[in-house]
């Protein structure tokens, strides 16, 4: 019954795909949402935007989980649309029972697309004329999960593949005239753009609003993959053009911003009850000082995310950057501005730390501090493969670990 109850909910919250729906079927369905908040259908929390008839589910307290290309990889090897949605299914249904109510989907992690794109070419991990994103979100909603759709903004294929890629393409046009927009990157095996270029941040922004404008995700998301070296080679070329007599690193800086503001611009211009969030490492002066990303600026004003969510995989007894004070140091950075905070857990680590190793309950103690934490509101977990399709035999941990992190979810309140 409450899987038909979520069902019912999804059909008042979904749109077609790329299609223009009438304004008096909005106002029905608008109708039946609130009808069906009133009766307790759409869960605690849940925010009812009406703006523009578009309605998102996003929750005031996050309890998210990453799925990464490589977690979708073995879900994308079919060409039967069925069969996806089942597989889709029975990870949405982990999801859930975990207590998660958010999930960051990787739609485009090397400057290709797990949807139908006009800018981005198909991913490789896409068999036939499927759209993954589209039957995702169909999906997820049904049981009542908030779509985040997650992209890699830099980072694009390969030399080999990029140069196999369509030109009607930009990536791929800018690739093969070598006009300075797509770099190489010392000890990177991919390429890269160079966000010095108004027309890469353009392309980029463009990307996200395509996303919230064909498809009904609750939310763009996107993670710390800003410059990928601190090489003064990576781009030399635009420095020597656009720098303006400032410094490299004030230059890296300002790009990465403009790059944030520009998303944020674009996304909230085609669907402004959508979420931006941006996912940074947790290490701050790493942030500053090696991906030119000014976190504490993002955190003091508005117009680049509305949520910030550093990765904090750090266990308690960490040497350089000891869990507890790393929390106290972002929940500070975030007191005095409008950006929501919420923490992402490194659950991966339960089968490769000695500290998570050893003691089972890492991770849920820490849903517990993010939760008790004065202005966090929410975490998330990477990834979902080490929760549920764990490696080297940890499947039995793997399971301890599910139970106490399920119990912690549970105790942080809320929807789930």
């Amino acid at each position: 019954m409450k899987k038909m109850l979520l069902m019912a909910m999804a059909m008042g919250i979904m749109t077609s795909c790329g299609a223009a729906v009438k304004r008096a079927e909005e106002g029905e369905k608008l109708e039946r949402l609130r009808s069906m908040r009133a009766s307790s259908v759409v869960p605690v929390g849940t925010e009812l935007e009406e703006d523009r008839g578009r309605q998102v589910i996003n929750y005031c307290f996050q309890k998210g989980i990453w799925l990464s290309y490589v977690d979708l990889a073995p879900m994308l090897s079919t060409d039967d649309e069925d069969e996806l949605e089942r597989r889709f299914s029975a990870a949405c249904q982990e999801i859930s029972d975990l207590g998660c109510n958010t999930v960051y989907f990787h739609v485009r992690a090397f400057g290709d697309a797990l949807y139908k794109s006009e800018l981005y070419p198909p991913a490789e991990s896409v068999m036939g004329d499927l759209d993954p994103l589209d039957i995702f979100c169909r999906t997820a909603h049904s049981y009542g999960l908030s779509v985040h759709a997650w992209i890699n903004p830099l980072r694009l294929q390969g030399e080999s593949e990029l140069g196999r890629t369509d030109e009607k393409y930009q990536t791929a046009r800018w690739y093969k005239e070598d006009s300075g927009q797509v770099r190489t990157a010392e000890g990177s095996p991919f390429l890269w753009l160079d966000p010095a270029y108004p027309e890469v941040r353009e392309l980029i922004a463009e990307g996200a609003a395509e996303i919230v404008k064909n498809y009904p995700v609750d939310g763009i998301h996107y993670d710390d993959y800003f410059y990928p070296a601190t090489d003064e080679e990576f781009d030399r070329e635009s420095f020597e053009k656009m720098s303006g007599g400032r410094e490299l690193s004030r230059f890296r800086l300002d790009n990465t911003d403009l790059m944030c503001r520009e998303i944020y611009s674009q996304v909230k211009a085609a669907a402004p009850e959508v979420k931006v969030g941006i996912s940074p490492q947790g290490n701050t002066w790493n942030d500053l000082n090696v991906l030119y990303a000014d976190v504490g600026l993002w955190c003091r004003e508005e117009g680049r995310c509305d949520y910030i969510m550093p990765q904090i995989y750090f266990g308690y007894d960490d040497p350089v950057k000891p869990f507890s004070s790393t929390l106290a140091e972002w929940t500070e950075m975030c007191r005095s501005g409008t950006v929501d905070l919420c923490i992402g857990l490194g659950a991966y680590k339960i089968s490769s730390d000695g500290e998570f190793q050893e003691d089972s309950g890492i991770i849920a103690r820490q849903i517990g501090d993010c939760t008790g934490a004065e202005n966090c509101q929410g975490v998330s977990l990477y990834g979902f493969s080490a929760l549920f399709a764990p490696e080297n035999g940890s499947e039995k941990r793997a399971g301890e670990d599910r139970k106490l992190i399920k119990d912690a979810l549970s105790a942080a309140g809320g929807d789930r």
